[in-house]
This record gives C-alpha cells, structure tokens and sequence, in this order.
C-alpha cells in the first residue's frame, strides 16, 4: 500500500510549487506592499496580514527568474514558517491564481533532470505536470539576513 502526501500547487508565473499543505496559512487577495528599506528586488515590503506586518516575497525573483508584478490573477499565499523561526512565523508569497490540492505518491512522482534553481530543492513531475518544490528554510533565511 502506497501513501499519499497532501500537498498543494501554488501557480507561479513560471513553474508552480508543490508545498506540503501545512506550510499554507491563508491566500488572500493582492495589496500593494508597503515599501521598506530594503534593496533586494525578490523582497516586494510589507503587508497587514490578520492585524501584523508580514513581509511580502517573490519567488520568482528570490529564485533568480522575471516577475511581473501586475497580474490580474495574483494572490498572496500566506505561508507558516517551515523552520519554527518565531522571528518570522508567517512570510507572503505572490502566487497566480488560487492553490490547488493535489495528492502525491511515489506512482505519480518523478525527479526530473532539470537541475533545480537557487530557491529549489528539487525539480518534479507530477501526473506529467512540471512542477519545483521550493527551499523554504533557504527563503525563510533569505528574509531573515
């Protein structure tokens, strides 16, 4: 018998993310951050977010691709911390459109050959999509240095 792993695709300009669906706090819809002092262009600013300041991301540039900001799909993905950092328990992470639950098992998971990117873990297919499962210690670090 072969176990399954509730995950969640986040649609991305580019190619989606598979996250595990615990890392999923809210998606909610796109505010224009407020701009902070910080030059990194992957760090969009902050947001109100349930009554606190979160910090606001861009997976595409953090993973060294292009984003556009404007879309008329985009949302924010709430995101719980993946590491326990109490000094960020949530971050926001633009995404294109609403997340979609997706099962994953071993018969329907396979590594790609693509090398992943620098925000990657690991290129995936799944059920002959692409997808990136993305490094969320590496992007939790990324907000925190």
């Amino acid at each position: 018998m072969t176990s399954t792993v509730d995950s969640l695709l986040l649609p991305m300009q580019q190619r989606p993310l598979l996250i595990p669906v615990d890392c999923l706090a809210d998606v909610i819809d796109y505010s224009r951050p407020t701009k902070t002092n910080n030059d990194e262009d992957w760090y969009l600013g902050k947001i109100d977010w349930r009554g606190q300041s979160i910090p606001l991301i861009t997976f595409e540039r953090a993973n060294q691709g292009r984003f556009a900001e404007f879309s008329a799909t985009a949302r924010i993905a709430v995101m719980h911390s993946a590491t326990g950092n109490e000094q960020l328990p949530f971050y926001g992470m633009v995404v294109q459109g609403v997340p979609q639950n997706i099962s994953v098992s071993e018969e329907n998971i396979t590594a790609s050959d693509d090398q992943p990117r620098p925000a990657e873990t690991l290129r995936v297919t799944v059920r002959e999509m692409a997808m990136a499962i993305p490094d969320l210690a590496r992007l939790e670090q990324m907000l925190t240095d």
